[in-house]
């Protein structure tokens, strides 16, 4: 009995000794330090006077902490242009004026949460403020007026992306930036899809 709870307790320590021995030789690939991106792609715009889309990028930089083997947290702020889309017809034929089309561009402020499954790959969230600074017609289908507008909204994303090289990375992302002002009765919430570039430092 003594002899099988001894083989017992040593094969139950060897079993736990297994994910301790792993780690040790797993090295960390979390990611800390400076960085600069550079994304570009589709924004599209589905609300009150535009169903559409156009082309779109930004820029961002910012520091990431890495708070476990694995993962990182960063703080980053950046610009993003989100283009200039038409007006649905049926708001464009009841506006008097020549220009009908959108614009929204605007810096945010925000963070990001990075795990990466390997050395290779990773995930990606992120979120926080969106300055937007936009101009439009107004949801009133029967007499849009064009009006500019600035407001603090929020953005919010997520992306997937390969690490090329100890410095380098590329990545599919989608961000979500809910450029509005609702005293002014303009929406302009719009869904970027983009590839993007990453240089660490």
């Amino acid at each position: 009995m003594k002899k099988t709870l001894f083989a017992l307790a040593l094969a139950t320590a060897g079993v736990m000794a297994i994910p301790a021995a792993f780690a040790q030789d797993a090295a960390p690939t979390a990611q800390q330090g400076w960085y600069v991106g550079a994304n570009a792609g589709y924004a599209d715009v589905s609300r009150g006077a535009y169903d559409n889309g156009e082309f779109a990028g930004g820029i961002k930089g910012g520091y990431r902490f890495a708070i476990n083997p694995e993962t990182s947290l960063g703080a980053e702020v950046g610009y993003v242009y989100l283009g200039r889309v038409s007006a649905k017809n049926s708001y464009s034929q009841n506006f008097a004026g020549s220009n009908d089309k959108s614009k929204l561009q605007g810096a945010t402020a925000g963070l990001n949460l990075r795990y990466n499954f390997n050395p290779s790959w990773y995930g990606e969230v992120r979120g926080g403020a969106f300055f937007a600074k936009g101009e439009g017609l107004t949801d009133d289908r029967a007499n849009p007026q064009f009006t500019n507008f600035n407001s603090t909204r929020y953005y919010a994303g997520a992306g997937v992306g390969y690490n090329i090289a100890q410095n380098w990375s590329v990545g599919l992302n989608w961000d979500y930036y809910d450029g509005s002002q609702s005293d002014k009765n303009i929406h302009l919430p719009t869904n970027l899809y983009s590839v993007s570039a990453e240089y660490r430092f």
